[in-house]
């Protein structure tokens, strides 16, 4: 008899799947972390970078602003103290607009608020008066200052720095005055624009106001920044770096540094795209070179697999095939490497003669009830084990002859053992083929049904019962019996004694109910 397998799924294939499934998942979690941390390191390392650069940058800035005050500083005391008039002092803004930090123009202004010299000349400043009213030049008289950017009458965006002309033994005469132009043409310009960036990274000014002081892209040079996280920062006086969305909605990377002196912020930044774009170059190296060694992997567990189910596979397809008087030799002849293959063709070859002696026992008179040539306790118990053995599922019949006892009572033992007789022989005409009929003991009686399931066992079990109830064994009264019927499978001899134990209770029950009935009985779980 074929045995059809109940999985389409071989041995081999499973082994195959958890194998692959695993070497793909581990490579895929490597990748994805070694992804992850370096696209971290990368961005980590981009925002360090542009922090030291504005730090830096932020610095120098910081250091030309403080020269240029210092240069301010000494020619303005040098014109206070002289005695020369403002105006023939050409020499002094000349030098100082020559030879200082990088001044676009040097001026001198009166107590009056009239420009009397300045460098260079052709600027046709001379003359001019400024407002000493305005916010840009009211506090100029205190001491040095640095103003806010402005748009010059020329119109440069620019920045003024201004030291007062006094001394200790003479009266204010005025202030000096020198104006950095913020676009290429001034020192502040050149000084950044000495810096080399690289793959679109690029460095930016703002003033207090948000105002763009210094920008690659002239033509921003005077705007105003929207939304910007590190310029809200910068603004603060804080110096650090940050992933932000600029203005524009471009994902950046940006790192940021205060000037105190002047309340400007420098911000330098690399789009996000960019740096992670050698990432992507980066991981494709990797798997180009984990190719060869997963290739390698994948090959040797084919074949280990192949070598782990070869012997399975083969004993399977052996018993598939069903019983045969070379079965034993043809299952001894694969070759089973390892433990547990062995020990399953051993398990084969001991299930084997087992099975074959019992069958052969099943034919002895040892295993018949002698009085109805029925099965006894001790045939019951191969033919159990051969279902387990053949791995079906079997419904069991356990049947009683209703008030046995006052037969015998009222007719006598020799009566009652043709009753007995009788019962066995009406139980062999109702039975099919493959059904198998034992005599307990007594008036007990029990029929296993292979291959059977408990809903159809039910419909034989009243049958059978209907069957002794309409035969004339006795003149005088009608025999009956009660029934008890419960299914099972193939799980163990344990879950063979359950079902018998709730076809039993089955039994117990019909008897309760008034017999001469079938009832059906659930198996417990074991």
């Amino acid at each position: 008899m074929l045995i059809r397998p109940r999985s389409r799924i071989t041995l081999r294939q499973l082994v195959l799947v958890l194998s692959i499934g695993s070497v793909l998942t581990m490579l895929l979690a490597g990748t994805i972390g070694v992804y992850q941390v370096q696209k971290d390191q990368l961005m980590d390392d981009t925002l360090t970078s542009n922090q030291a650069f504005a730090e830096k940058l932020a610095a120098s800035t910081a250091t030309l602003l403080a020269q240029a005050q210092q240069d301010l500083a000494y020619t303005a005391n040098r014109i206070a103290q002289s005695s020369q008039q403002l105006a023939s002092l050409q020499d002094e803004v000349d030098y100082l607009r020559e030879q200082g930090v990088g001044f676009n123009t040097v001026s001198i202004t009166d107590n009056q608020g009239y420009i009397v010299t300045v460098s260079p000349q052709s600027r046709n400043l001379k003359g001019r008066r400024i407002d000493l009213d305005t916010p840009r030049t009211a506090l100029r008289h205190q001491g040095p200052t640095i103003s806010k950017p402005f748009t010059t009458v020329l119109g440069n965006l620019a920045i003024q720095l201004t030291h007062p002309l006094r001394s200790a033994n003479k009266p204010e005469r005025g202030y000096l005055t020198g104006t950095i132009y913020l676009n290429s043409n001034g020192a502040l310009a050149r000084q950044l624009s000495e810096h080399f960036f690289r793959n679109d990274t690029y460095v930016y000014v703002v003033d207090s106001a948000r105002r763009l002081l210094y920008h690659p892209d002239e033509d921003r040079i005077g705007t105003t920044v929207g939304v910007n996280l590190a310029i809200d920062a910068v603004l603060k006086g804080i110096q650090g770096r940050q992933r932000i969305i600029n203005s524009k909605g471009e994902d950046m990377l940006a790192g940021f540094a205060y000037v105190p002196s002047a309340q400007w912020g420098i911000v330098v930044q690399r789009p996000t795209r960019v740096t992670l774009a050698q990432l992507s170059t980066l991981m494709h190296n990797m798997l180009w070179q984990l190719l060869i060694p997963v290739v390698a992997l994948l090959a040797l567990l084919w074949y280990l697999s192949t070598l782990v189910s070869r012997p399975l596979e083969a004993l399977a397809q052996i018993m598939q095939e069903g019983y045969e008087d070379q079965m034993p030799q043809r299952i001894r002849s694969v070759r089973c490497w390892y433990f547990e293959a062995e020990y399953l063709q051993n398990a084969l070859l001991s299930g084997l003669g087992a099975v074959g002696l019992q069958l052969g026992l099943l034919h002895e008179a040892a295993y018949q009830d002698p009085m109805t040539k029925l099965g006894n306790r001790r045939g019951l118990g191969l033919a159990l084990q051969a279902c387990q053995d053949m791995g079906q599922p079997y419904a069991v019949m356990l049947l009683d002859i209703d008030f046995f006892k006052s037969i015998n009572d009222t007719h006598g033992h020799d009566v009652g053992d043709q009753v007995i007789c009788q019962l066995s022989d009406i139980m062999r005409g109702q039975a099919r083929d493959g059904d198998a009929l034992f005599r307990l003991g007594g008036e007990e009686f029990l029929v296993l049904l292979p291959a059977t399931q408990a809903d159809i066992a039910t419909v034989i079990a009243e049958r059978l019962r209907a069957a002794v109830a309409q035969a004339p064994i006795l003149p005088d009264r009608t025999v009956t019996v009660s029934i008890g019927v419960a299914g099972g499978r193939p799980d163990g001899l344990e879950a063979s004694e359950a079902v018998i134990k709730a076809a039993d209770r089955a039994l117990y029950l019909a008897k309760q109910q008034g017999r001469n009935r079938v009832v059906r009985q659930a198996v417990e779980a074991v």
